[in-house]
This record gives C-alpha cells, structure tokens and sequence, in this order.
C-alpha cells in the first residue's frame, strides 16, 4: 500500500475503480465494501479501537453501508483518493448518516463532518470545505457548529463552488469526537450546472484551529510583493512589467545571488575553494530519504521517510503502540528539517551537486505536498505549528539556503518556490504572534524565526513590518520571560539555553545588516549567561532542572562575553585565571535555585536545593529536591528530561518519585506549572565560612497520578488534591563536609511518608538497625544517608523495580537505587538525614544524640564524625525565638535566633558557633547583641574575638562580655573585637580543614 496526502491526513488508500457515473466518489454506496476508502487514526484517538466495517444492517439504500466505530471519544475518518474538479466548477456533495442510540458526542464537536479538501496548483489557501449537518458548510480548517447527531437516516447535502487554482479535490468524513457506532451510506460528490446556486458558506464554530491569517503565497501576488525601486531589482522590475514569470524568476535568483545586501551568518563566499571530503554516508542517506536523528533524545535514531521523490512528510516510522512513539518525531526530526543541515555541509564539503539536486528535490516536495495550514493540531499538523516553522526560518533552511544558492542545481524555479515558502512561513508566525496572552521559549522561537525573515529579505515590501512584529514582541518577551536573576522563567537550564540562542540571533544578523537593537538585548542576555554560571557546579554544568538535559555553563561563557564586558563571565570562561569569581554558594532569588559549594576546584563539593517556583513550562513534580556531587561525581542526581514520548518512564521523569524529595500516601506533588514570577522567593538564605542554611514550604498538595497513553505527559491525575500535608525541607550546609537535611510534615491524619533520595550509583546497602544507607559506587567516591529521627521509620533501596517504576535513571536506561525512608503516621512527622560523602573504604563514624535544647519549636541534636564535634538547633519555623542550650562545647548558652550551630574540629579546642536571625548571645564569657537580626559566626582564636557577618549590610554588634564595646562589622567580612570597637581581619581564619586535603 501507498501513502498518500488526504485532507492533510496520511490514509492508507486502497485503490479501487470509478464511480459509475457523475459520482466523482468511488464506492459512494459501499455496494463494493470497503475498496477505495481508507481508515484515518490520528495519534490522538490511537488506542480507542477506532474501526471501519461494512454492515448489512439498516443501510439507507442497496444491500450495505459503513460503520465507524470507536470505544471512546474519538476522530478519526475514513477517505478516498482524490480526484480532479474544475476551478469555478458547482458541486453537489452529499452523505447520509445516522448514529447509534447509544452514541454519544462531546460537547461542542460536530460528531459527523463531511470534508472536501481542495488541492491548490501554487499552494493552498483556506483548504477545507467542512460540511456538517444541518447543511451547513464553511471554507477554512474547524468545522461549523453542528446539529445533534440523529439516530435516523439524515441526508447532508451542499453546493459549493470551486475556488481559483484548484485542480483537485478529495472527500474525507470524519467522526468527529464521538464515541460509538456512526452509520454513513450514499456519499457523492457530483458536478451540477453553474446556475445552481451555491450552499452560503458560514462562519467556524469551535474546532482545533486558533490562527488565521493569508493565503499561500501565489506566483502573482509575490510579483506585486517586492519593492522593484530597490538598488538592483531592476531587471526583476523590468520582467513584472512585462509579465514574464520565467524572466521575473530568472532575474530575481542573479539579484538574490549578486546584489542582495542580505547577510546571514554564512554566506556563500564563505565556500570553501576546494573540497575536502569524497564521502559522506549520512548526506547520502538523508538523499535517499533516509532520515537521521542526530538532534533529539527520541526513537528512532534513523528512518526512512520515502521513495524517489516522493518524501513521506507525515509519517511516523512508529506505530503508536509502540512505548517509543512521540509526534515529536515529525514535529522536531521532521518538520524543522535540521537534516538539510546535513545535505548544506556535505555539498560544501565535496562540492557534489548530487547534494544540491536532493535538496531542491525536497524543497519543491515540501511546497507541494505541505501547504500552508492554519490548523492547531499537533497530531495532524506538525509542519505548519508556529514554532516548528520558527525552527525552520532561522536554522535549517536559511543554512541550506545560503550553501545551496550559487549550485547550478538551484533553479530559478527553485529559488521562487522557496521565496514564496518565506511568505507563507511569516504569515503563520504573525498568526501566531497576534495572541499576546501565549508566552515562553514557543514565542521567542517565533519571533527569531520572523526576525529572520524580515532581514534576509529585505526587498519584500512587507518585510520591514515583520521586523518590527518581531522586534517589539521580542522586547515583551526579555522583560516577561527573563527575571532580574536572569533565568528563563520555564526553569529548564536547556530551555534556557534555547532561549537564549534564540534571543541571540537578533544580535548577530541585526550588526550584519546595520540594523539597530534596544539595549535590553544586550543586558538582559549577560543576566541569562550569568545566571547560569551562578547555579553551575565546579565541572561547569548546571542541574538539569525541569525538562533539561545537561548544560555546559562554563563554556557557554564566551558567547557571553561578544555582548559585552562581564567579570563573573569572564572568570567562568577563562577557568578562573581571570575576572571575578563568584562566592562559593549562590543562589538565583527568581528561580529559588540554591548552589552550595566547598570551593571551586572541580573535586569540591556541591550541593544543590530548589525551593520556588515550579516552572513556566516543561515542569516537573520536583520541588525541594536536593542534588549532591562531590570529588567531580554525581552522587543524588535529577534526572533531567525523557523523550516526550507517552512511555511509563516519561511520566516517571516527570514525577516526584523519580527525585529527591517526599511523597505522601505514595501521591506526587501536584504543583502544576507555575505563572511568571514577578517577586523573589521569600525563602530564608544564609551562607558564612561556618554554614549555608535554606528553606522552602511546599504546600499545594499531592493527588494521585496514573498513567495515560499520551504524548509528552502521559499521564492523568486522578482522586483528589489532597492539601492536608505541608512540607517544609531545611538544608543545613555544615561547611564543608556534610549536610543536614530537616523535613517536616505538618497538617492533620494519618499518612504515609516517603523521604526519598536517588543515589548515583550501580547499588547501595541499607543497615537493618541503624537504617543507614551507604552506595556501592566502583570508584571509590561513596555517599551515606544517616537518618537520625527513628520513630516509626524503615528503610529500603528500591533498584529497577519496573511496577510501578522506581529505582531508575530514565535517560540512561540504568537502574540506579532509590533510597525510600519510609514512615507511617499521624502528621506532623519528622525527618532528620545527614548527608555524608566520603572515599575511605568504610563508611564513616556518625553518631547523633539529643541536644538538650529549650524554646518554642526547635529540633535540636548533637553529632559526632571523624571530622568533629557539633550541634545544631534549629527553630522549625523559622523565626526568631528564644533559645537555652546545654551545650557540652560551649556550656551554658542563652541565644536569640533561628537557628545555631556549635562546631569543633576533630583534635582542636577551637570552637566555632553562628545562627542565622541572630538577635543576641550570652554564655558564661560572651555576651553580645545586634542591632539587627541576622546570620553571623564567632569564635576565640586566642588572639582575641573575631565576628562574621554573614549579611549584606554593615551590622553594629554591641559586646558586654568579655568586654565592652560597639564594634561595626561589615558584610560578608572577618571583624577582630576589641575595646576600640573593630576592625577589619587581616587574615580570614581557618575553621576546619578544606575538603580537598591539600
């Protein structure tokens, strides 16, 4: 069987003989079965049991009639090959149907449509004809509003009149979103005297398109298109003027090859002299129609797209039953044609004009068997959806373009062909831009691929217009989609990155073409490479937040740095032998991303929190999660993104399950996407030599997720939103070894808790007393979970379980073990887990005992390592309180804070203490208070006080004890005390050994 293009649609056709007859429909009366039609299952009704039978029973005339059929709502159609129709020509077209007592149609869907799409000679304009019952019909992509679907015999019949340059026509009949059995019989379409008046055609009504724009671009109105006064469209203006389409084509391609002032970022002049290669077996394949997936993490990697000429646009090389199936293929591999990248670098590379022949061949495919489409349905119109012809306009045709334009291979038939594509590709982008309530990286997309246009061609009139829809929308979006942290606001580091790329372009074509730009481009992209160096860990990439794969933040730096002069950038870029480096941990205030480190050397450790929003867009169940490397290895991970498939393990990626945080009564989280931030979190954050602190509430409820066969997000939310648990996570950095992570939950009932950390690692070992766990890693870097609240906890590592998923890393296909801290409860419950990575052979000493500790709402405890002596209490709230300590280090202590920790390095008599929210202090030889509250660190050297502010502002810090005085300390320093008040350190001290031994 063949594939053919129907209605848009891709049917299997069965080819059968003419209807007897004016009948232009084979087979109207299905006397024959079902010989010349064909069944249509879009992917969005696969799995409903959408069938196509012939029955015997009630037909309307003759012996038989079809029965469509599905087990829930569902469209999908059955057609017949097209057939040739008269421009101007009348056409009576008819059907008979009738529904199933039982049937049932959503509302709002017409149930039955009866479609004649029109088939254009230069392309296609409104090219539908929908006929619904009622008798009603319009011209464009969604059907009218329709009548209820009878259960008797009801004719549907309409006149229409052929519009212009169409020379073909075929007939499709839908069941449009219905569920059980609709009879169809007696469908023809027959030519009638032109003094038959044609059906009024009627305004749309619901359906799946949202755009609207102009026709495709016809051969006459690109002639009127240009500005033939421009310098060097003389010839051109002269070949209008006389009408002549050859000489007009002819003239256009010499000017577009020698006197277009247009720059791209390759120009032909930039071929090389020679060539440099013989063979190249991808360019050969991608000639042959074999296509290639180098681009995206999706099945298959390779496939074949047709035959001769006769590329198949709309084919999925699999079937929707397979778990690999996305529409992405043919909304990414396919329709933004980056394969032609492919054929532009071989031609270049082995001057081969085998190369050049295959992609005219294409092109002239694509504006044949493509044509402009307003319809917004991914599971049918994947080629004309806005951002995947963004895609095309300012990547993968204007590269094949500009490779491509000198070959003798390139006609001047070819160039037009492609000329007219660039129109119809900004139509559908301005059609898109018109709605400004859509936002995120679709729309900076749409506007590159606009802006592009506009610039390479600036001899269409309209072309100054699409610059200037793009420019000003562009300026929306920066200030919309880029927060004063400069992270994009859909919180995917990749996402990010093609964001940026996109808002770069304007950068790079706009000095090209002595175009002028707003500044914001310039400041608003050095806060977006900024961003993502503040958050990347010591290898130079960022945590694949979201739906991310893995960026390298460090070496995107020099893109940074052409906008302009940047410290920060320019320290990343130079592997920190120049410029300003960063603290050691940061944080973005927008996107709630907390970067904790050791130091900078690629060995050092980090540790990653998020707390805030969830996302724009491409969001996972994710928040207050945690991410852990250490000696430059990947110890708790995020899984980053999956191919948006509808297989089990993207919806496991997508889930809470897959990432280090808590579920409750085994439901996600169900945050949700979040809308664009227009404050900083108000999460409390502290970072001094002593410690970091953060913590953030999670409090929009868990529900239960099943899985859904569906594409991108297969998965449903079921039950309800159960917002009875709060979840507060406290991370504690206890500089620079270890952490301590708090969790709360708190609300009211009995419920299950699942701490749940996702360890990098072949394996890991759970102690069946202590309930610790430590990984089994092969290279000697090791990570151990101490818990220390054992009320009513278990342990268990969960590794490849397959039902339901747990225990894997998605995209690497490996089971990996997912540490599950379990308890059952009554809220509120508690956990307390000390993070501990380490490379001796044995898991390290960890003890941890009761603090005796008094104040309202604190958790206090004392702990003991290899490394030293500490405690640590922390009010749960979060607040400044009142706090009495028994402290075996420090002695008596009466401190105002939120939050304190005493520490003393292992073999030393040095102790250290700081809090955060710090009001005042008292023990039995220091007393002090501050002006106002906040984070600092203190300690006797010997020598005397020394006081860190962990602020950042000056803070006045007055001392009773040991002596009496105001010191003022500034932020982010050392302050030596003395009865003169204070004054800088010289030297920052030591508190405990780094964590590289040196």
């Amino acid at each position: 069987m063949k594939l053919r293009l129907v209605s848009g649609l891709l049917l299997f056709l069965v080819c059968g003989k003419a209807w007897a007859g004016d009948n232009l429909v084979p087979n109207g009366d299905f006397e024959s079965g079902t010989t010349g039609w064909g069944l249509f299952v879009p992917a969005e009704s696969q799995g409903k049991n959408c069938q196509f039978t012939i029955v015997q029973e009630n037909p309307h005339g003759g012996t038989s009639c079809a029965k469509l059929q599905s087990d829930d709502f569902a469209r999908y159609a059955v057609g017949v090959k097209p057939f040739p129709v008269t421009t101007g020509g009348h056409y009576r077209v008819t059907a008979w149907v009738r529904g199933d007592p039982r049937t049932q149609v959503n509302k709002g869907a017409a149930g039955f449509v009866l479609r004649l799409t029109l088939h254009y000679t230069i392309g296609a304009g409104a090219n539908n004809f929908n006929i619904v019952l009622g008798n009603k019909v319009n011209l464009g992509h969604s059907p009218p509003k329709s009548g209820p679907l009878p259960t008797t015999w009801t004719k549907t019949e309409v006149v229409v009149e052929i519009p212009p340059d169409v020379d073909t026509a075929g007939c499709d009949v839908f069941v449009h979103y219905a569920k059980g059995a609709v009879y169809l019989d007696d469908v023809s379409v027959v030519k009638v005297d032109s003094s038959v008046a044609a059906t009024p055609l009627v305004s749309s009504g619901g359906g799946a398109a949202f755009l609207s724009g102009p026709p495709a671009t016809t051969d006459d109105y690109l002639m009127t298109a240009f500005d033939l006064d421009a310098p060097g469209m003389e010839k051109v203006k002269a070949a209008v003027q006389a009408k002549d389409l050859a000489a007009v084509q002819k003239a256009y391609l010499d000017y577009r090859r020698t006197a277009s002032p247009a720059k791209w970022k390759v120009m032909p002049s930039d071929q090389p002299a020679k060539a440099v290669s013989n063979d190249e077996p991808a360019a050969d394949d991608t000639a042959a129609h074999k296509i290639h997936n180098f681009w995206y993490d999706m099945q298959p990697k390779v496939a074949d797209m047709g035959v001769g000429t006769d590329f198949q646009w709309f084919r999925n090389p699999l079937p929707p039953s397979d778990p690999n199936y996305t529409n992405n293929w043919m909304g990414c591999v396919i329709s933004r044609t980056q394969f032609w990248e492919v054929l532009a670098t071989a031609y270049w590379k082995t001057q081969n004009e085998k190369y050049a022949r295959a992609w005219v061949e294409q092109l002239e495919s694509f504006a044949r068997d493509v044509p402009l489409d307003y319809t917004n349905n991914d599971e049918q119109n994947y080629e004309w959806s806005p951002l995947d012809a963004a895609n095309r306009m300012f990547e993968s045709w204007p590269m094949a373009y500009y490779h491509f334009l000198n070959s003798p291979s390139f006609t001047p038939e070819a160039n037009w062909i492609y000329t007219k594509e660039i129109r119809d590709h900004a139509s559908i982008l301005i059609a898109g831009l018109n709605d400004p309530k859509r936002a995120g990286n679709w729309i900076t997309a749409e506007c590159c691929g606009l802006y592009t246009a506009g610039v390479l061609y600036p001899e269409i009139t309209e072309s100054a217009r699409w610059r200037k829809i793009a420019m000003d929308r562009f300026v929306v979006e920066l200030n919309k989609l880029v927060p004063p942290d400069g992270f994009e606001v859909e919180l995917s580091p990749g996402y990010d990155t093609s964001t940026i790329e996109q808002f770069t372009i304007p950068t790079q074509l706009g000095p090209l073409n002595n175009i002028p730009l707003p500044e914001i481009f310039r400041s608003k992209l050095i806060s977006m490479y900024r961003a993502l160096v503040l958050v990347m860990d010591q290898s130079g990439n960022d945590v694949p937040t979201n739906d991310s794969w893995i960026i390298k933040a460090r070496a995107l730096a020099p893109r940074g740095l052409k906008l302009g002069d940047d410290p920060l950038l320019e320290w990343a870029a130079s592997g920190g032998t120049k410029g300003t480096a960063p603290p050691d941990s940061t944080m973005l205030p927008y996107a709630g991303f907390y970067a904790m480190r050791s130091g900078w050397k690629p060995d050092d450790l980090f540790l990653f929190f998020r707390g805030g929003p969830s996302g724009f867009g491409h969001q996972h169940e994710e928040d207050l999660e945690v991410v852990l490397r250490a000696w430059n290895k990947t110890l708790l991970y995020d899984p980053g993104t999956y191919s948006y498939d509808k297989s089990q393990m993207r919806r496991y990626v997508l889930g809470t399950s897959s990432h280090s945080t808590i579920l409750v009564d085994g439901k996600w989280q169900h945050a949700g996407t979040s809308p664009i931030p227009t404050q900083p979190v108000s999460n409390p954050w502290v970072t001094t030599p002593l410690f970091d602190y953060v913590a953030s509430t999670f409090d929009k409820g868990y529900q239960d997720n099943v899985y859904a066969p569906i594409n991108y997000s297969p998965m449903k939310w079921v039950g309800a939103l159960d917002k009875s648990i709060t979840h507060t996570r406290r991370v504690l950095y206890l500089r620079p070894y270890y952490a301590l992570v708090l969790d709360t939950l708190d609300g009211t009932g009995n419920h299950t808790f699942d701490n749940l950390f996702q360890m990098d690692a072949p394996s890991a070992t759970a102690d069946p007393t202590t309930h610790a766990v430590v990984s089994q890693r092969t290279d000697g870097v090791q990570l151990a979970l101490y818990p220390i609240e054992q009320e009513n906890l278990t342990a268990e590592v969960v590794l490849g379980q397959k039902d339901p998923i747990l225990g894997w890393f998605p995209l690497q296909n490996r089971a990996t073990p997912t540490v599950r801290f379990h308890k059952q409860q009554a809220a509120p419950a508690i956990f307390a887990t000390f993070l501990y990575p380490y490379q001796e052979a044995s898991p390290p000493a960890f003890e941890a005992q009761t603090l005796p500790a008094q104040g309202d709402n604190v958790w206090s405890r004392t702990f003991e390592t290899p490394k030293e002596k500490g405690e640590v209490v922390l009010v749960k709230n979060n607040k400044t309180e009142p706090i009495s300590i028994t402290s075996s280090l420090a002695g008596a202590v009466q401190v105002e804070a939120a939050g304190w920790t005493i520490r003393q390095p292992k073999g030393g008599t040095q102790v250290w203490q700081g809090g955060w929210g710090v009001r005042s202090y008292k023990d039995a030889h220091t007393a002090f208070t501050l002006d106002e509250p906040g984070p600092l660190v203190f300690g006797n050297t010997g020598n005397g006080l020394v006081l860190y502010n962990g602020s950042d502002r000056p803070v006045a810090v007055t001392f009773t004890q040991p002596l009496v005085t105001t010191a003022t300390a500034a932020p982010g320093t050392w302050t030596e005390i003395s009865a003169q008040g204070g004054a800088p350190s010289a030297n920052a001290p030591t508190l405990f050994p780094p964590f590289l031994a040196k």
